[in-house]
C-alpha cells in the first residue's frame, strides 16, 4: 500500500503519494495525516520535490524524461531510477539514464512514453548528507 500526504511528514511534501511501513501508514491515516492511495496517482510530469529522499514520479505519454528540482540535489548527488509497474507502456521500459545537476536531476528512459509511466526515484546518501528524520 501508500499512502497521500495530507501535511508534510518527515521531509516529505503534503500531496505527495509514499511509501512507508505498514505500521508508519495505519498510524499516519488513524491520526488524519494521511488517507490510503496507490502509487499509480503520482503526479505526471517535472516537479520540485522540496526535501524529499524518495517518491514516485510519472513521466507522461509523448515524453521520455522527468526533471526534479530541490534544493538538496547537487552536481555529485547519486540518484537511483527505475521503471515501477510491470507493465503499462510498450517503450518505455526502464531508466536510460539518471543526470544530476546543482539543483535538479534529469530522469531518462529508452524512448518516448506511449502511456503514463512511473518511475520510483531515491536519492542516495552518501558521506555528509543525513537524510531529516
Amino acid at each position: 500500500m501508500a499512502v497521500l500526504l495530507n501535511r508534510a511528514y518527515q521531509g516529505r511534501l503534503a500531496g505527495t503519494v509514499n511509501e512507508f511501513t505498514a505500521e508508519v501508514e495505519a498510524a499516519l491515516i488513524a491520526q488524519g495525516l494521511a488517507t490510503a492511495s496507490v502509487i499509480g496517482s503520482a503526479t505526471t510530469g517535472n516537479q520540485n520535490v522540496g526535501s524529499t529522499y524518495s517518491g514516485t514520479v510519472a513521466i507522461a505519454a509523448g515524453s521520455s524524461s522527468v526533471v526534479l528540482t530541490s534544493d538538496i540535489i547537487k552536481a555529485n548527488t547519486k540518484v537511483w531510477a527505475a521503471v515501477a509497474q510491470a507493465a503499462a507502456d510498450g517503450t518505455l521500459l526502464r531508466v536510460e539514464r539518471v543526470l544530476t545537476a546543482d539543483g535538479q536531476v534529469t530522469i531518462y528512459g529508452t524512448a518516448n512514453a506511449t502511456a503514463t509511466t512511473l518511475i520510483d526515484w531515491a536519492i542516495i546518501p552518501t558521506l555528509g548528507l543525513v537524510p531529516a528524520q
